[in-house]
Order: C-alpha cells, then structure tokens, then sequence
C-alpha cells in the first residue's frame, strides 16, 4: 500500500487507510514558528503529552558517515543510493553539518542555542531505523532547486514535497503510527539538491500518580467495630462455659 502526496503551498496532513502510517508536513517561516506548530500538532493529536527533543546532533562529528546510531534510531546511508554531483562529497554518505563548515546554502541548525544539523550531502537515499511509533523533525532547504524528495515509511506510506519550496525553506514533520515505523527513508530525484535534518524527538506522557491507599468510609469503621464487638461476646460465652 503506498500513497504519494504533492504537498500544497500552506498546511499538508497525509491522511492514510486505516492503519497506515501518517505523516504531516507542515511549512514553517521561522524556527520559532516551527516550534510553535509542533507544539499545536502535539496538543491537537497527544493530550497530555510533551514533546521530548531526543537527537539534535550537537555531540557528533562532522563525518563522513555511512551509518551513525543515535537515540532516536541509527542514520544510513541505503545501499544503491548515489553521492551528490554538486558541493558534497560525491559520495553515498552523509554528515553532520553547522554555519561554519557547511558547502551548502538553506540548510541550518534549528536547536534553540546549538550550532548541528544532519546533512543529506546530496545523496539519493538515506534511512533512519527505529522502533518509536512517533517521531518529529525539522527539514531545511528541501526541494530548493528542482528535486523530488519524498519520505517514505516501512509499511509504504509516503509523501512528496511541493517542487521549488525556495532556498532555505523549513518544514516541520511529524510521522505516527499504530505500531513501530520501522524505518523512515528520504528519496531524493536529484544529486544536487539536498537538505538539512534537525530536532528529531517523539512524544511522552508524565508517569502516573501514585495511588494512595484509601481510607475506610465510616460505614466501614462501624462495620468492623460490631465485627470486633460480636467476637468478643463470642470469647466471653465460651470462657463462661469452660468455668461452669
């Protein structure tokens, strides 16, 4: 089963069969606009919950990397996929990026005082694995320059991004499903229009109250009291009768 979606200029939720994976794309002006629409699609689908930030990068190397495990999944680049032709490094990997090192133009942190980001390099295919059953990001600069980029669940679920979103476009992207993704993978038409990938979490919910332990009604405490009262009457008739 899989459904392939033309996103539109403004808002885009990818409704799937019943069952199906769902993925939401929503277009952002700002990071801190980003921010505020992930924090309206939480309220609107997670009540209760909170949005928990698990990989921003900022703790891992520029690369080169093939594969790279962090707390949201492991990061691969898919075999069969092809390097960039333009300012990457011509290969199938990918690397971790910030403003001072990066070839690229568009792709940029969006963790509120970092500096990181995941950088597609240009290549074709790359794959995140892992067993949440929700996860978010933020995706700069896709499709800037003519490309096709489509993201892509295990279960066949995907969707593609409008053509010439514009040279440092932001999207906030949410994916959820019944069960664990699996996998999410980025399919992309071009060798030379990639993307940056930042801020992936999911969403947990507080621990429960602790239940205390009740305290007997008053009905109780009267029950009990004729218990006690009735097994001393009981007591007493049998020592009486062991005297006489």
């Amino acid at each position: 089963m899989k459904l392939t979606i033309q996103l539109a200029a403004l808002l885009a939720t990818v409704i799937l069969p019943a069952g199906a994976d769902i993925i939401t794309i929503i277009p952002a002006s700002s990071v801190a606009n980003g921010i505020a629409d992930r924090n309206t699609w939480l309220a609107a689908n997670f009540s209760g919950a909170t949005a928990q930030t698990l990989t921003s990068f900022e703790d891992d190397t520029k690369g080169p990397w093939t594969s790279l495990s962090t707390a949201v999944g492991s990061f691969s680049a898919v075999t069969g996929g092809q390097g960039s032709t333009g300012s990457g490094t011509g290969k199938n990997e990918f690397t971790v990026l910030n403003s001072s090192d990066t070839p690229f133009q568009g792709r940029y942190n969006t963790t509120p005082g970092g500096n990181n980001w995941l950088d597609s390099n240009d290549i074709t295919k790359l794959q995140l694995t892992t067993s949440l059953d929700t996860v978010y990001f933020f995706i700069s600069d896709a499709d800037d320059t003519g490309g096709s980029l489509t993201i892509q669940t295990a279960d066949g679920s995907s969707a593609t991004f409008a053509s010439n979103t514009g040279n440092g476009s932001l999207f906030f992207v949410a994916i959820t499903s019944a069960d664990p993704i699996g996998y999410i993978r980025w399919l992309d038409s071009s060798r030379a229009d990639g993307y940056g990938l930042d801020d992936f979490g999911t969403v947990t919910y507080p621990p429960p109250t602790p239940h205390l332990s009740a305290v007997p009604e008053p009905a109780s405490w009267v029950i009990a009291a004729v218990g006690l009262f009735l097994v001393s009457v009981i007591v007493q008739r049998r020592e009486r009768k062991e005297r006489s």
